[in-house]
């Protein structure tokens, strides 16, 4: 190499540069090469999302609470309600009652629960209400329900001297009057 003043100039071997002979479809193959390990290993571990909503049959733990209860136990036959919890047992605000809860996803994917207890207590309603506020009574098959609005959900409540009943959810008060109109204690097994 001959230097000018400490510039090196690149002097010809008469070699073939390697570099020189590659081409864009070398090139190409390789991103190909690359692209297939990386869409190979995203095929081998894919996994499809499951549905979020992950149902329950409710009808065994609905026998075992009718068979153990003081009062009638209900639950809502409505088309297209999907059943995602179930409990039969007490609860820290039931005084070791049991506690019938059912709580469903809707068609509308709004949220309806019924929760019933012997337990009487303000302590449990509070619990059950908690951010939603009476708005009066209504009459709905020939029983007074309490109604509790919120900004986000709502209820309806019948406390008698053997049961309180509590209807809740996010649903629309027409949609909980029907959920209360579908209640029964002989649910259709089919």
């Amino acid at each position: 190499m001959i230097h000018y003043w400490g510039v090196s100039t690149p002097v010809p071997t008469g070699k073939r540069n390697a570099r020189m002979r590659q081409t864009v479809g070398d090139m190409v193959r390789s991103l190909a090469v690359v692209l297939g390990v990386i869409g190979l290993i995203m095929l081998l571990t894919w996994r499809p999302s499951p549905d979020p909503i992950r149902e329950v049959d409710p009808l065994p733990q609905f026998s075992l609470a009718s068979g153990q209860a003081d009062f009638p136990v209900v639950i809502p036959e409505i088309e297209g309600l999907r059943a995602t919890s179930v409990r039969w047992q007490p609860t820290q605000y039931s005084r070791d009652e049991p506690v019938w809860h059912v709580g469903y996803v809707t068609g509308g994917d709004e949220y309806l629960e019924i929760t019933q207890t012997s337990a009487t207590n303000e302590e449990f309603l509070k619990n059950k209400l908690t951010g939603i506020f009476g708005e009066g009574e209504k009459s709905i098959s020939n029983e007074n329900w309490l109604v509790f609005e919120g900004p986000d959900s709502r209820a309806l409540v019948k406390v008698t001297p053997e049961v309180t009943t509590v209807v809740s959810g996010t649903v629309t008060l027409p949609e909980l009057e029907a959920a209360v109109n579908s209640l029964t204690t002989s649910p259709d097994l089919g």
